[in-house]
């Protein structure tokens, strides 16, 4: 992608940031590949609500619900949808050490969880009861993200990742984006014709933040899909910005060439 463009570790921090857990294997269990539930925090660390029954939940449960010495790899997937086919946005994975969510911070990390998935069992793993068959809300710190997008692939120092932050607008943007992809394709396509190199298709936003936007362009000619860089005049810091920016992309139509 053309420059302006967030730093890699940046862009994966938010898009871990939209990004849900799927699936986890545990060292405890190799070769064990179980669902998860959960979402990522603000610090980017994944938190899951485990349920009695999970292999994860009885490793936790023998450790007395220490698990500061269990590794965990947790799979997360970043989705966008390209017309009405769900597209894998990032594929991620987050390697790293799982330990029960401290009591203070249980109610932030089960609003957390329940703003991906809503589920009575959030109230009981807040209450973090002492019976066996209670669900738990634990969190993994990470030591290495992979990550693999549709033009990118590489491994995040967990350092790196967790001193990160996502981009500003990343919140606001997600709204923006789907907005736009719902009810202004047809605008988006036809800004493609004013852009140079831009394939002549069917646009849809694919990434939005404060630098700039990039568009999926399935071509007209059947070729394969392009991702294509659009970057703003300078740096987005509030959301009306990025709205502005946005119509101003879809609205732009170049001036007629003068008399020569």
């Amino acid at each position: 992608m053309r420059s302006p463009c967030p730093s890699a570790i940046e862009r994966v921090r938010s898009l871990a940031a939209t990004a849900t857990p799927t699936a986890a294997t545990s060292a405890d269990y190799p070769g064990t590949r179980f669902s998860v539930r959960g979402a990522v925090d603000h610090a980017g660390r994944a938190v899951l609500l485990v349920e009695a029954g999970d292999p994860l939940h009885g490793a936790l449960r023998e450790r007395r619900h220490d698990g500061a010495d269990l590794a965990v790899d947790v799979e997360l997937r970043a989705l966008r949808h390209v017309g009405r086919t769900p597209t894998v946005r990032a594929h991620l994975w987050c390697r790293g050490w799982v330990s029960a969510v401290p009591g203070g911070e249980r109610r932030e990390a089960a609003l957390t969880v329940a703003a991906r998935h809503p589920d009575e069992g959030l109230l009981a793993a807040v209450e973090h009861h002492p019976t066996a068959d209670a669900p738990l809300l634990v969190r993994v710190e990470p030591e290495t993200v992979m990550y693999h997008t549709y033009d990118a692939a590489g491994v995040i120092d967990g350092a790196a990742f967790r001193a990160a932050r996502p981009d500003p607008v990343t919140a606001a943007a997600e709204h923006i984006l789907g907005h736009v992809n719902d009810r202004h394709r047809d605008e988006l396509s036809a800004a493609l014709r004013h852009l140079p190199d831009a394939p002549e298709g069917a646009a849809w936003l694919w990434e939005l933040d404060a630098r700039g936007a990039t568009l999926w362009v399935n071509p007209a000619d059947g070729g394969r899909p392009a991702l294509i860089r659009v970057p703003w005049s300078a740096t987005i810091t509030a959301p009306c910005q990025l709205e502005r920016a946005l119509f101003d992309l879809m609205a732009y139509r170049p001036s007629p060439a003068g008399p020569v």
